[in-house]
């Protein structure tokens, strides 16, 4: 399902650009007077939003869809050598702001980007001098048979590195699961297909109009992103869970999970290091069975939800959990704290094992405070009852799941 989360807005939309070219004359008079206005509207929306949220990718691929957007209305693309030069250059800088990290719009960072595509106009400028004999001769060149490239205008050159990038892209995706790439190639695919079918109106309306509303879905998502999942450990925060605790009814069961040690294993080896625990035990988290929800709490605690399940059936899936933790080694290279002071031996390779305790409560128990059944509360009633029960676990002993 996380694969397919991102990139499920990329087909819909790409889909839809090829449904809407081919249907565009056929939308009433009235409608397509005004559809001239959609590009530039989306696209000031577009940058504003990549200006706000400082989301240099989002930015960068809203230039790159206006300037083709601007070179086909004008009629700079009214030669091969003009479409084989921004064919290749999309395909580059497409692939180079996708593999930068996102350094900022206006910072010092960013300058290597806003030099691409400063080096890009030069290129497109300079394509056809007479001085760059061999330029022309590459973007230009037949590399197989021109039959087999009848059907696209699209030199083969320029082709090529369009379909070499898209499929880059795609593989890229499947292993990092990043929502930019995801976007990168939807967007690739949708100017490909501008440069494909010309300059004409429907080309021009719906190929980067689609395109910009691909740039505005990442935005929401990258802000959905930022407002509900953890920046540590990618796992769903706090707002994530009150909101789940809104669609919780009847039975249900809630698990309070804290690292043991966790405070003595930060000043024993860093910051750096407890960061690194917290995102392997995430990971772990993230796998839980029967159909359990995992959410970070804060600092070093985490809840783990299951809806429509007692304790008794809950807990073999947390002693699982439980186990899973504590028999995966955790590598850690110690350094020694002294200050300007380095032990070899303190830099040797080592490993430590990472315990959790884990205290459970469900819907059915009863508040001892006022003998009310739970059922009856608030989820926060019985996230307490489980918080007392994660005490419980850590006074006898830890690394133990407590009901």
């Amino acid at each position: 399902m996380s694969v397919l989360k991102s990139i499920l807005p990329v087909i819909l939309l790409v889909g839809l650009s090829f449904y809407g070219y081919f249907a565009f004359y056929h939308i009433p008079e009235s409608i397509l007077a005004g559809m001239a206005f959609l590009p530039p509207f989306l696209a000031l929306i577009s940058l504003g939003l990549s200006w706000h949220f400082n989301r240099s990718q989002l930015f960068f691929y809203s230039l790159l869809i206006i300037i083709t957007n601007f070179l086909s209305g004008v009629g700079w693309l009214d030669s091969q050598l003009h479409v084989s030069v921004v064919g290749v250059l999309l395909a580059v800088l497409t692939l180079l702001y996708s593999l930068l990290p996102d350094r900022g719009i206006f910072s010092l960072r960013a300058i290597p980007a806003y030099m691409m595509l400063v080096l890009a106009a030069l290129l497109y400028l300079l394509s056809d001098h007479k001085s760059f004999p061999l330029v022309s001769h590459l973007l230009l060149s037949e590399w197989l048979p021109g039959r087999y490239f009848d059907w696209t205008p699209i030199p083969q050159t320029a082709l090529y590195m369009l379909v070499f990038v898209s499929i880059g892209l795609l593989v890229i995706y499947f292993v990092r699961l990043n929502s930019y790439i995801a976007a990168a190639l939807g967007i690739l695919v949708m100017l490909s297909a501008q440069l494909h079918f010309g300059s004409d109106a429907a080309s021009l309306n719906v190929f980067s109009s689609l395109s910009l509303i691909l740039c505005l879905i990442m935005v929401i998502q990258d802000s959905w992103r930022m407002a509900y999942l953890d920046e540590l450990t990618a796992l769903p925060g706090r707002r994530a869970l009150r909101e789940k605790f809104q669609s919780l009814s009847g039975l249900y069961t809630i698990a309070m999970l804290d690292v043991d040690h966790f405070k003595k294993f930060n000043d024993t080896y860093g910051h750096d290091t407890g960061d690194a625990v917290l995102r392997m035990i995430a990971t772990k988290l993230s796998k839980v069975t029967g159909g359990g929800m995992s959410y970070r709490y804060g600092g070093e605690e985490f809840t783990v939800v299951f809806n429509g399940k007692s304790i008794d059936q809950a807990m073999p899936y947390l002693e699982a959990l439980r186990e899973k933790i504590a028999t995966t080694p955790f590598v850690v290279n110690r350094v020694s704290r002294r200050k300007n002071e380095v032990n070899k031996k303190s830099k040797r390779i080592k490993s430590v094992n990472i315990t959790v305790s884990i205290g459970v409560a469900d819907s059915s128990q009863t508040i001892s405070s006022n003998k009310k059944k739970v059922s009856s509360a608030i989820p926060w009633d019985i996230i307490k009852l489980a918080d007392k029960a994660l005490y419980r676990a850590k006074s006898k002993g830890r690394n133990c799941v407590v009901k």
